[in-house]
């Protein structure tokens, strides 16, 4: 690899990337009410379950805000522009756990006890404190551990802000079961770095953090985006597969595989709006969690889900990106798909899976006669240049 070809086609990326996050609209959101609170069913403990997710209405991602971001994600569209303090963090959660937030006849009802998988997500890294300050995270924390029904908490962070400090303050007010969701994305640096733009160069970070992570008795998930810009489709399916093994192999209790989306202001989008990005066939999808069974033994126990296809129920609705637009900041307006044909069973038996972890549902699916060939000749389209070149030539 050319360093001066790497450093040439990051340089193109961000500058891109910066042209698109300036396009953000302004943004102007109530700090003392979450982003979003839904529920769906997980499996979990050996039994379908349901999960409550509850989006905090936050700050934002520092990558974002210091170097653009990952060029898939767009989130930040949900964040909000004044600072969030540790006040309106506790306020939000406060506002789930009475039921207030909540819409419908589901505030008169509401028992966060009913559900024993508890998603807790900021639309960045939960353990920077620069996102979410030291004592907001410990009042939260303490108050899960009050409800005796939740059984499991899973939050988000990135590698580098996985600190002893941080791990000990949770563990002094909290000791059940609690899972950090780590973006590994691919173990492939020039995937990581050019085509996420991870800014995540080295993996001795992602060892150091599963490590201190189980340290103090916390389960780690590894999240795999799948197929990234620049990527053919075959080899978007092998960088997933390698990416997955390696995270088991490096000891995570879990991978998510998550298959790209479309949010407006990403790079994604961006080239997709321009006809030179496809989302991820479904079918790539199944053959992904074909190839990780194949390559790991004693694959029937691997804890491996598919993010982002779940059946939701909306408890408390998104604000809208600005006043007057009618759409959800946080949901994508495409994800993976193949036919018209075809799109809506593959989909339904993904989110049986996920409910599951019969991985039998997903082979099942028989042949698309109107997809199935496409799919396999998009299979053969290869891309002799290098990751950098493909960059270079596209963006410059």
């Amino acid at each position: 690899m050319s360093k001066t070809e790497f450093r040439l086609a990051l340089r193109l990326v961000e500058e891109r990337l910066k042209k698109i996050r300036d396009k953000v609209p302004p943004r102007k959101f109530n700090t003392k009410k979450p982003a979003e609170v839904e529920i769906n069913k997980f499996w979990y403990d050996g039994k379908t379950v349901d999960r409550i997710m509850v989006v905090l209405r936050s700050t934002g991602c520092s990558h974002y805000k210091t170097n653009h971001g990952c060029s898939m994600c767009a989130h930040y569209d949900g964040t909000a522009e004044s600072p969030v303090s540790a006040e309106d963090y506790i306020s939000q959660w406060g506002s789930v756990i009475n039921g207030t937030v909540l819409i419908g006849d589901k505030s008169q009802e509401f028992d966060i006890n009913q559900f024993p998988v508890l998603c807790l997500y900021n639309l960045g890294s939960f353990l920077n404190p620069d996102e979410v300050p030291n004592q907001a995270v410990q009042e939260i924390f303490a108050s899960i551990a009050q409800f005796k029904g939740i059984k499991k908490v899973i939050i988000e962070s990135r590698a580098e802000y996985v600190t002893r400090e941080v791990l000990e303050q949770i563990r002094q007010v909290n000791p059940g079961i609690i899972e950090v969701g780590l973006g590994l994305e691919s173990v492939n640096t020039e995937v990581r770095e050019l085509c996420h733009h991870k800014n995540f160069p080295d993996l001795d970070l992602f060892h150091s953090a599963v490590q201190l992570l189980h340290e103090y008795n916390f389960r780690i998930l590894a999240y795999v985006n799948q197929k990234p810009p620049f990527l053919t489709e075959s080899e978007a399916i092998e960088d997933a597969i390698a990416t997955s093994v390696f995270a088991y192999q490096s000891g995570v209790d879990a991978v998510s595989i998550e298959p790209t989306s479309l949010q407006a202001n990403s790079l994604t989008d961006h080239l997709y709006q321009m006809g030179l990005y496809r989302v991820p066939w479904l079918w790539s999808v199944i053959e992904t969690v074909r190839g990780i069974h194949h390559r790991i033994k004693n694959a029937d126990n691997l804890d491996l889900r598919l993010g982002g296809y779940f059946d939701e129920e909306i408890l408390s609705g998104s604000q809208g990106v600005a006043s007057g637009v009618p759409r959800n900041e946080l949901f994508p307006h495409t994800t993976s798909g193949n036919c018209n044909n075809c799109t809506e069973r593959v989909i339904e038996a993904i989110k049986e899976f996920n409910r599951t972890y019969d991985s039998t549902i997903l082979y099942s699916q028989g042949k698309c006669e109107y997809c199935s060939l496409v799919w396999q000749e998009a299979l053969k389209v290869s891309d002799s240049r290098t990751i950098p070149r493909r960059i270079i030539d596209l963006l410059s």
